[in-house]
Formats: structure tokens, C-alpha cells, sequence
């Protein structure tokens, strides 16, 4: 088993309401984490110079041809989800840092279970990142309704990156919106 802490205790802490798809796996094989890269990988981006028809092409079939090259990319990109398992993944709310997240699941868990987390984070481009990692709590709330705790493994440097820029941004928009209420609520007019 290849469970390991990060390094550095986070300050960051979120709570909030993610896409995620959660799963027991046998083994985590010392897997870091990593983001998914079978999405959004034709959104944006241009043709390259080399791509660029010659004078024997007609321009409008060269658009064509780009136009199915673009949706045939989109085909394939919903096949990789529906077949690894994104299409499976459901809002559930979170508590996240980058050493551990807590979700409500319907899902049962025992401590000690290594989990698989596919979890879409709502950046300006929105990523899929797949973390591990192993089952330090669970505790049922209600019917069908669960509440565990995942001690995540190592991440790749990028997962590290991209869940670090995730959860400052966030606690920051919270801390925002938590400033003007306060500002709201102190200004309301007197009575006379």
C-alpha cells in the first residue's frame, strides 16, 4: 500500500459542491494523482501552420474537413468519459484541503478501503482530476446518505498545482462574498 500524506500541513480548506465520481479500488499501486487529460484537449485550440491546406484545396472543404475532425474529437472524448467512468459522477458536497476531503455519499465505505476520486474542478476551464486514496472515517448519517473521509495518497506536481489554485480561489471567493453580506447587512438604512 502506497498511501502517503503530503508533505506540507495546508491552510487551505474549502467546503463546496463538486462533480464527483467515487469508487473502491483494490489497489492503489503507489498511483499518483494526475489530471485527466481526455478532456477539453481539442477545445481552443488552433491549426497549425503545417495543418493549412495548400492552393489545391478547396478552402471550403478544408473547413468541412476540420468541422468533422472537431466533432469526430468530441465523439471520442464522450466515449473515453462513458467508458472511464465520468458519466457516473454525481454533485456531492465536499469538505476539501490538499491532505484529505470528506463527501456525503450514498455509497458505503469501511476505514481502511482505498478509493478512487474522479472530481471536476470549476476552474476557468473546467478540469477532471482522478486522486486516491484510503478510507480514514466513515460514519452513516441518514439512509442513504454517508459521510467519509479520505486520507489522500501523493499527487503529481500538477494535481498539487491545479487543487492549490482550485482551493485559493475559492476560499477567496467565499471570503468575498462573506465581506460584502457583512457590508450589506451594515449599511441597511435607520429608521427615523
Amino acid at each position: 500500500m502506497c498511501v502517503q500524506s503530503v508533505e506540507h500541513q495546508s491552510s487551505l480548506h474549502v467546503e463546496d459542491i463538486l462533480l464527483i465520481a467515487l469508487k473502491k479500488i483494490e489497489d492503489v499501486s503507489c498511483t499518483k494523482a494526475m489530471i485527466y487529460s481526455g478532456f477539453y484537449s481539442g477545445i481552443g485550440l488552433s491549426v497549425l501552420e503545417e495543418d493549412l491546406p495548400d492552393e489545391t484545396i478547396n478552402p471550403r472543404l478544408w473547413k468541412k474537413l476540420i468541422s468533422i475532425d472537431a466533432k469526430l474529437n468530441l465523439i471520442l472524448e464522450k466515449l473515453i468519459q462513458n467508458s472511464d467512468g465520468f458519466n457516473q459522477a454525481q454533485n456531492r458536497q465536499v469538505s476539501l484541503n490538499e491532505e484529505d476531503v470528506r463527501i456525503l455519499t450514498p455509497d458505503v465505505f469501511a476505514t481502511g478501503d482505498l478509493v478512487e476520486i474522479k472530481m471536476l474542478l470549476p476552474l476557468n476551464s473546467p478540469v477532471w482530476v482522478v486522486i486516491y486514496g484510503m478510507v480514514s472515517q466513515f460514519r452513516i448519517i441518514v439512509s442513504e446518505e454517508n459521510e467519509v473521509w479520505i486520507r489522500l495518497s501523493e499527487m503529481a506536481d500538477d494535481v498539487k498545482q491545479i487543487m492549490g489554485y482550485y482551493l485559493f480561489n475559492r476560499q477567496r471567493e467565499i471570503v468575498r462574498k462573506l465581506r460584502l453580506a457583512s457590508e450589506k447587512s451594515a449599511i441597511k438604512p435607520k429608521k427615523l
